[in-house]
């Protein structure tokens, strides 16, 4: 019994059809998982510092699409969650500073593969700057005492007892 070898015609169709459907594949993973087409200016391993504003951030990835500097950040999260905005606001601020041009929005990806575009507006703006200087303000006050007025009880069993100066025990 002798053995033939496969068409040359064939093998050649196998290996074109295998390779459109990886193509095919590959594109379609990247539009499910948020992927934007453009150049990557950054991929998690630039961390921008603004003096400025003394704010500091790391987007999972920066893309050049055009003259436009997107920032997109991956969540694992089902949901979007205004911590999610505000992170994104706070990118806005860091790339605009660094690379010099304003980011006229951002993606958050979910977990689920859903995109979210947040637009960089000017209500976003007065928000991220809002909550930055409410952060910077309770980290001023870091040392002070917290008001509590705990039962005696409580005090007996609180593990920082020896630590609060406004222990009733």
């Amino acid at each position: 019994m002798t053995q033939t070898s496969p068409d040359p015609i064939w093998l050649a169709a196998g290996v074109l059809f295998l390779g459109v459907l990886l193509v095919l594949t590959a594109w379609r993973m990247r539009r499910v998982r948020g992927l934007t087409s453009g150049q990557s200016l950054a991929l998690d391993n630039v961390t921008l510092y603004s003096a400025r504003y003394r704010l500091a951030g790391r987007p999972d990835r920066i893309v050049r699409a055009g003259k436009s500097v997107i920032p997109e950040e991956w969540k694992s999260a089902k949901r979007l969650w205004p911590g999610h905005v505000a992170q994104m606001g706070v990118y806005f601020l860091l790339i605009e500073e660094r690379y010099g041009v304003r980011p006229p929005h951002g993606y958050v990806v979910l977990g689920t593969g859903k995109r979210h575009r947040i637009d960089n507006d000017a209500k976003l703006r007065a928000w991220v700057l809002d909550l930055a200087g409410q952060i910077r303000a309770a980290r001023a006050r870091i040392d002070e005492e917290i008001p509590v007025s705990p039962r005696p009880g409580q005090c007996r069993s609180c593990g920082q007892r020896s630590e609060c100066g406004q222990a009733r025990i």
